[in-house]
């Protein structure tokens, strides 16, 4: 991007213009929030949910997904050289909102829950948005005599969240791969589903299928315009109906260095390595190495305007359709659809089964968007359901 767009970037912020726009009308009443990401590993979900819990945040959303990583091994019968396999690790992505100026001392224990200052425990990080839902999070009360609890965690800032959705099946797989070459981070691929795609493309959208896969990479700001533009070479996604991707800010978050499985020749890894500069350094700018003119070959008109927004509305499933009709219509120009669920607190955990509408949209569109979804949806009548305004710095769809 040019000097131009990056300073327009700084200004613009569609999620802002939501926020004043809708506290002026005053029938919705929007909320600064923070929205909290924990990638956790299966087999540490109990702690991270108990965690949260006992922090007095009542609701967590969950989604299923995997991390891939790369497997390393000797070769058989002694030969020299190794051989390298991807291997997927089931994980738990759980979602949450908080009060802005409670998000870090919320993240802080759960760092101490989860591990997540430990290579191949999963990623942690706050992004601020704007929310539509009945209650504005409670307030959290900490145990002020909580001495395990560290509140100087080296958190690293300055990183952009890049979501990739792919129509072509196993090109998850292969984008992780380049992902998992270029050292990016430890990739996470769920599953999702989406027509609209299909429905630009006349007679040869049967070739297309609805069932999506989505790469999901926390990356170093200044180095994700570069990755996306390999990944949009890799995967061949200015061609129409193959996908698209966009990226969104983090404020900040601890991520999953531990790339590599297999045995360890030295005393600590490359990951570790890197993660313990990552700590000392507070950012990852050190390791920035890729030449953001070195991916030139996709073409920039296919960019959106560097104002756009991501809109997550969290629904009933038998309202999926609606929601989605109404975004679109409105002038969304691209919608995913997720399953998740929801966990109550109590004495036993309540669970229950929602969808997840994600839009892509411009910044001209946006409030009329906002408007739309709200209308449509059951936000201020169910807390279940919540519509989430996130500014998205880029973004690149094929024409069709």
């Amino acid at each position: 991007m040019n000097n131009e767009n990056s300073s327009h970037q700084k200004v613009v912020s569609p999620s802002r213009a939501v926020w004043k726009t809708q506290l002026n009308k005053g029938t919705h009443s929007p909320h600064r929030v923070s929205r909290i990401t924990c990638i956790v590993n299966k087999l540490f979900s109990d702690r991270v949910v108990d965690q949260i819990f006992s922090l007095g945040i009542n609701s967590i959303f969950v989604e299923t997904g995997r991390n891939t990583r790369e497997f390393i091994q000797p070769r058989k019968f002694g030969l020299p050289g190794k051989t390298i396999t991807l291997q997927n690790t089931p994980v738990d992505v759980f979602r949450f909102t908080v009060q802005r100026k409670q998000s870090k001392q919320v993240m802080d224990y759960l760092v101490k829950a989860g591990g997540f200052d430990v290579p191949g425990r999963g990623s942690i990080f706050a992004q601020d948005l704007i929310e539509f839902t009945k209650k504005e999070p409670a307030f959290v009360t900490f145990n002020e005599d909580d001495q395990s609890v560290s509140h100087d965690i080296p958190y690293l800032h300055r990183m952009s969240y890049v979501i990739c959705v792919l129509s072509v099946p196993g090109s998850g797989d292969k984008l992780a791969k380049v992902a998992l070459d270029l050292g990016v981070c430890v990739p996470l691929i769920t599953h999702g589903t989406s027509s609209d795609l299909r429905d630009q493309l006349g007679l040869i959208r049967i070739t297309i299928s609805p069932e999506k896969e989505v790469v999901h990479l926390v990356m170093p700001e200044q180095d994700a315009e570069s990755i996306v533009k390999l990944l949009l070479e890799e995967g061949r996604l200015d061609r129409p109906g193959r996908g698209y991707i966009y990226q969104t800010p983090i404020s900040y978050g601890l991520v999953d260095t531990r790339l590599r499985m297999g045995r360890q020749e030295y005393a600590a890894s490359m990951e570790q390595i890197i993660a313990a500069i990552d700590q000392v350094k507070g950012n990852t700018v050190w390791r920035k190495r890729l030449d953001t003119g070195g991916a030139d070959k996709v073409d920039n008109k296919l960019w959106l305007p560097n104002d756009s927004c991501e809109i997550s509305v969290v629904s009933d499933e038998d309202t999926e359709g609606i929601i989605k009709k109404a975004g679109m219509k409105a002038g969304a120009t691209s919608s995913t659809v997720s399953r998740v669920k929801i966990l109550m607190s109590g004495k036993q955990h309540k669970v229950s089964s929602l969808v997840l509408s994600s839009f892509n949209v411009s910044a001209e569109k946006t409030n009329e968007v906002v408007d739309a979804l709200l209308e449509n949806s059951a936000v201020g009548i169910k807390i279940s359901e919540r519509i989430q305004v996130l500014d998205s710095p880029a973004a690149y769809v094929a024409e069709w």
